[in-house]
């Protein structure tokens, strides 16, 4: 069981112009899309990391993990981030949503189905901002 020291109280403008994050809301960890949802993002951890883009899963029971990318370790979220997250995105604590929030802080894609990688990293790749970071990297 996590202490309160572990834990994250992870606030949404704490990113802003930093990371894309990704937010999945599952009604449990019996849930069956969160597992299919888990598998459909294995083994992405690179384009996670290029896309800046940190993953959070918040489930029913104000439970929530924060990842820097689908492999690495979860730290867990403080009962209060997951709650206020939930009541944010207006998610029932009965439904599974995937939501996109870009790096400007607005939500940019939302999903009542688990998503495949490839998918989510196209709407993330068709986004201005991105345009712009890809062009930097490939040297202007």
């Amino acid at each position: 069981m996590a202490t309160p020291a572990d834990t994250i109280d992870f606030r949404l403008e704490d990113h802003r112009w930093e990371h894309r994050l990704l937010f999945v809301f599952a009604p449990g960890d019996t849930s069956e899309a969160l597992p299919q949802q888990q598998q459909a993002f294995a083994d992405r951890d690179a384009g996670f990391r290029d896309r800046d883009l940190l993953l959070l899963t918040v489930t029913d029971s104000d439970q929530g993990a924060y990842r820097t990318a689908p492999g690495a370790d979860p730290r867990p979220l403080t009962e209060a981030a997951a709650r206020r997250l939930r009541k944010r995105f207006d998610v029932a604590p009965d439904a599974f949503r995937v939501v996109l929030v870009g790096k400007d802080g607005t939500e940019k894609r939302r999903d009542a189905e688990p998503v495949v990688a490839r998918s989510l990293f196209d709407t993330i790749d068709a986004m201005p901002m991105r345009q712009r970071e890809m062009q930097e990297q490939n040297g202007g």
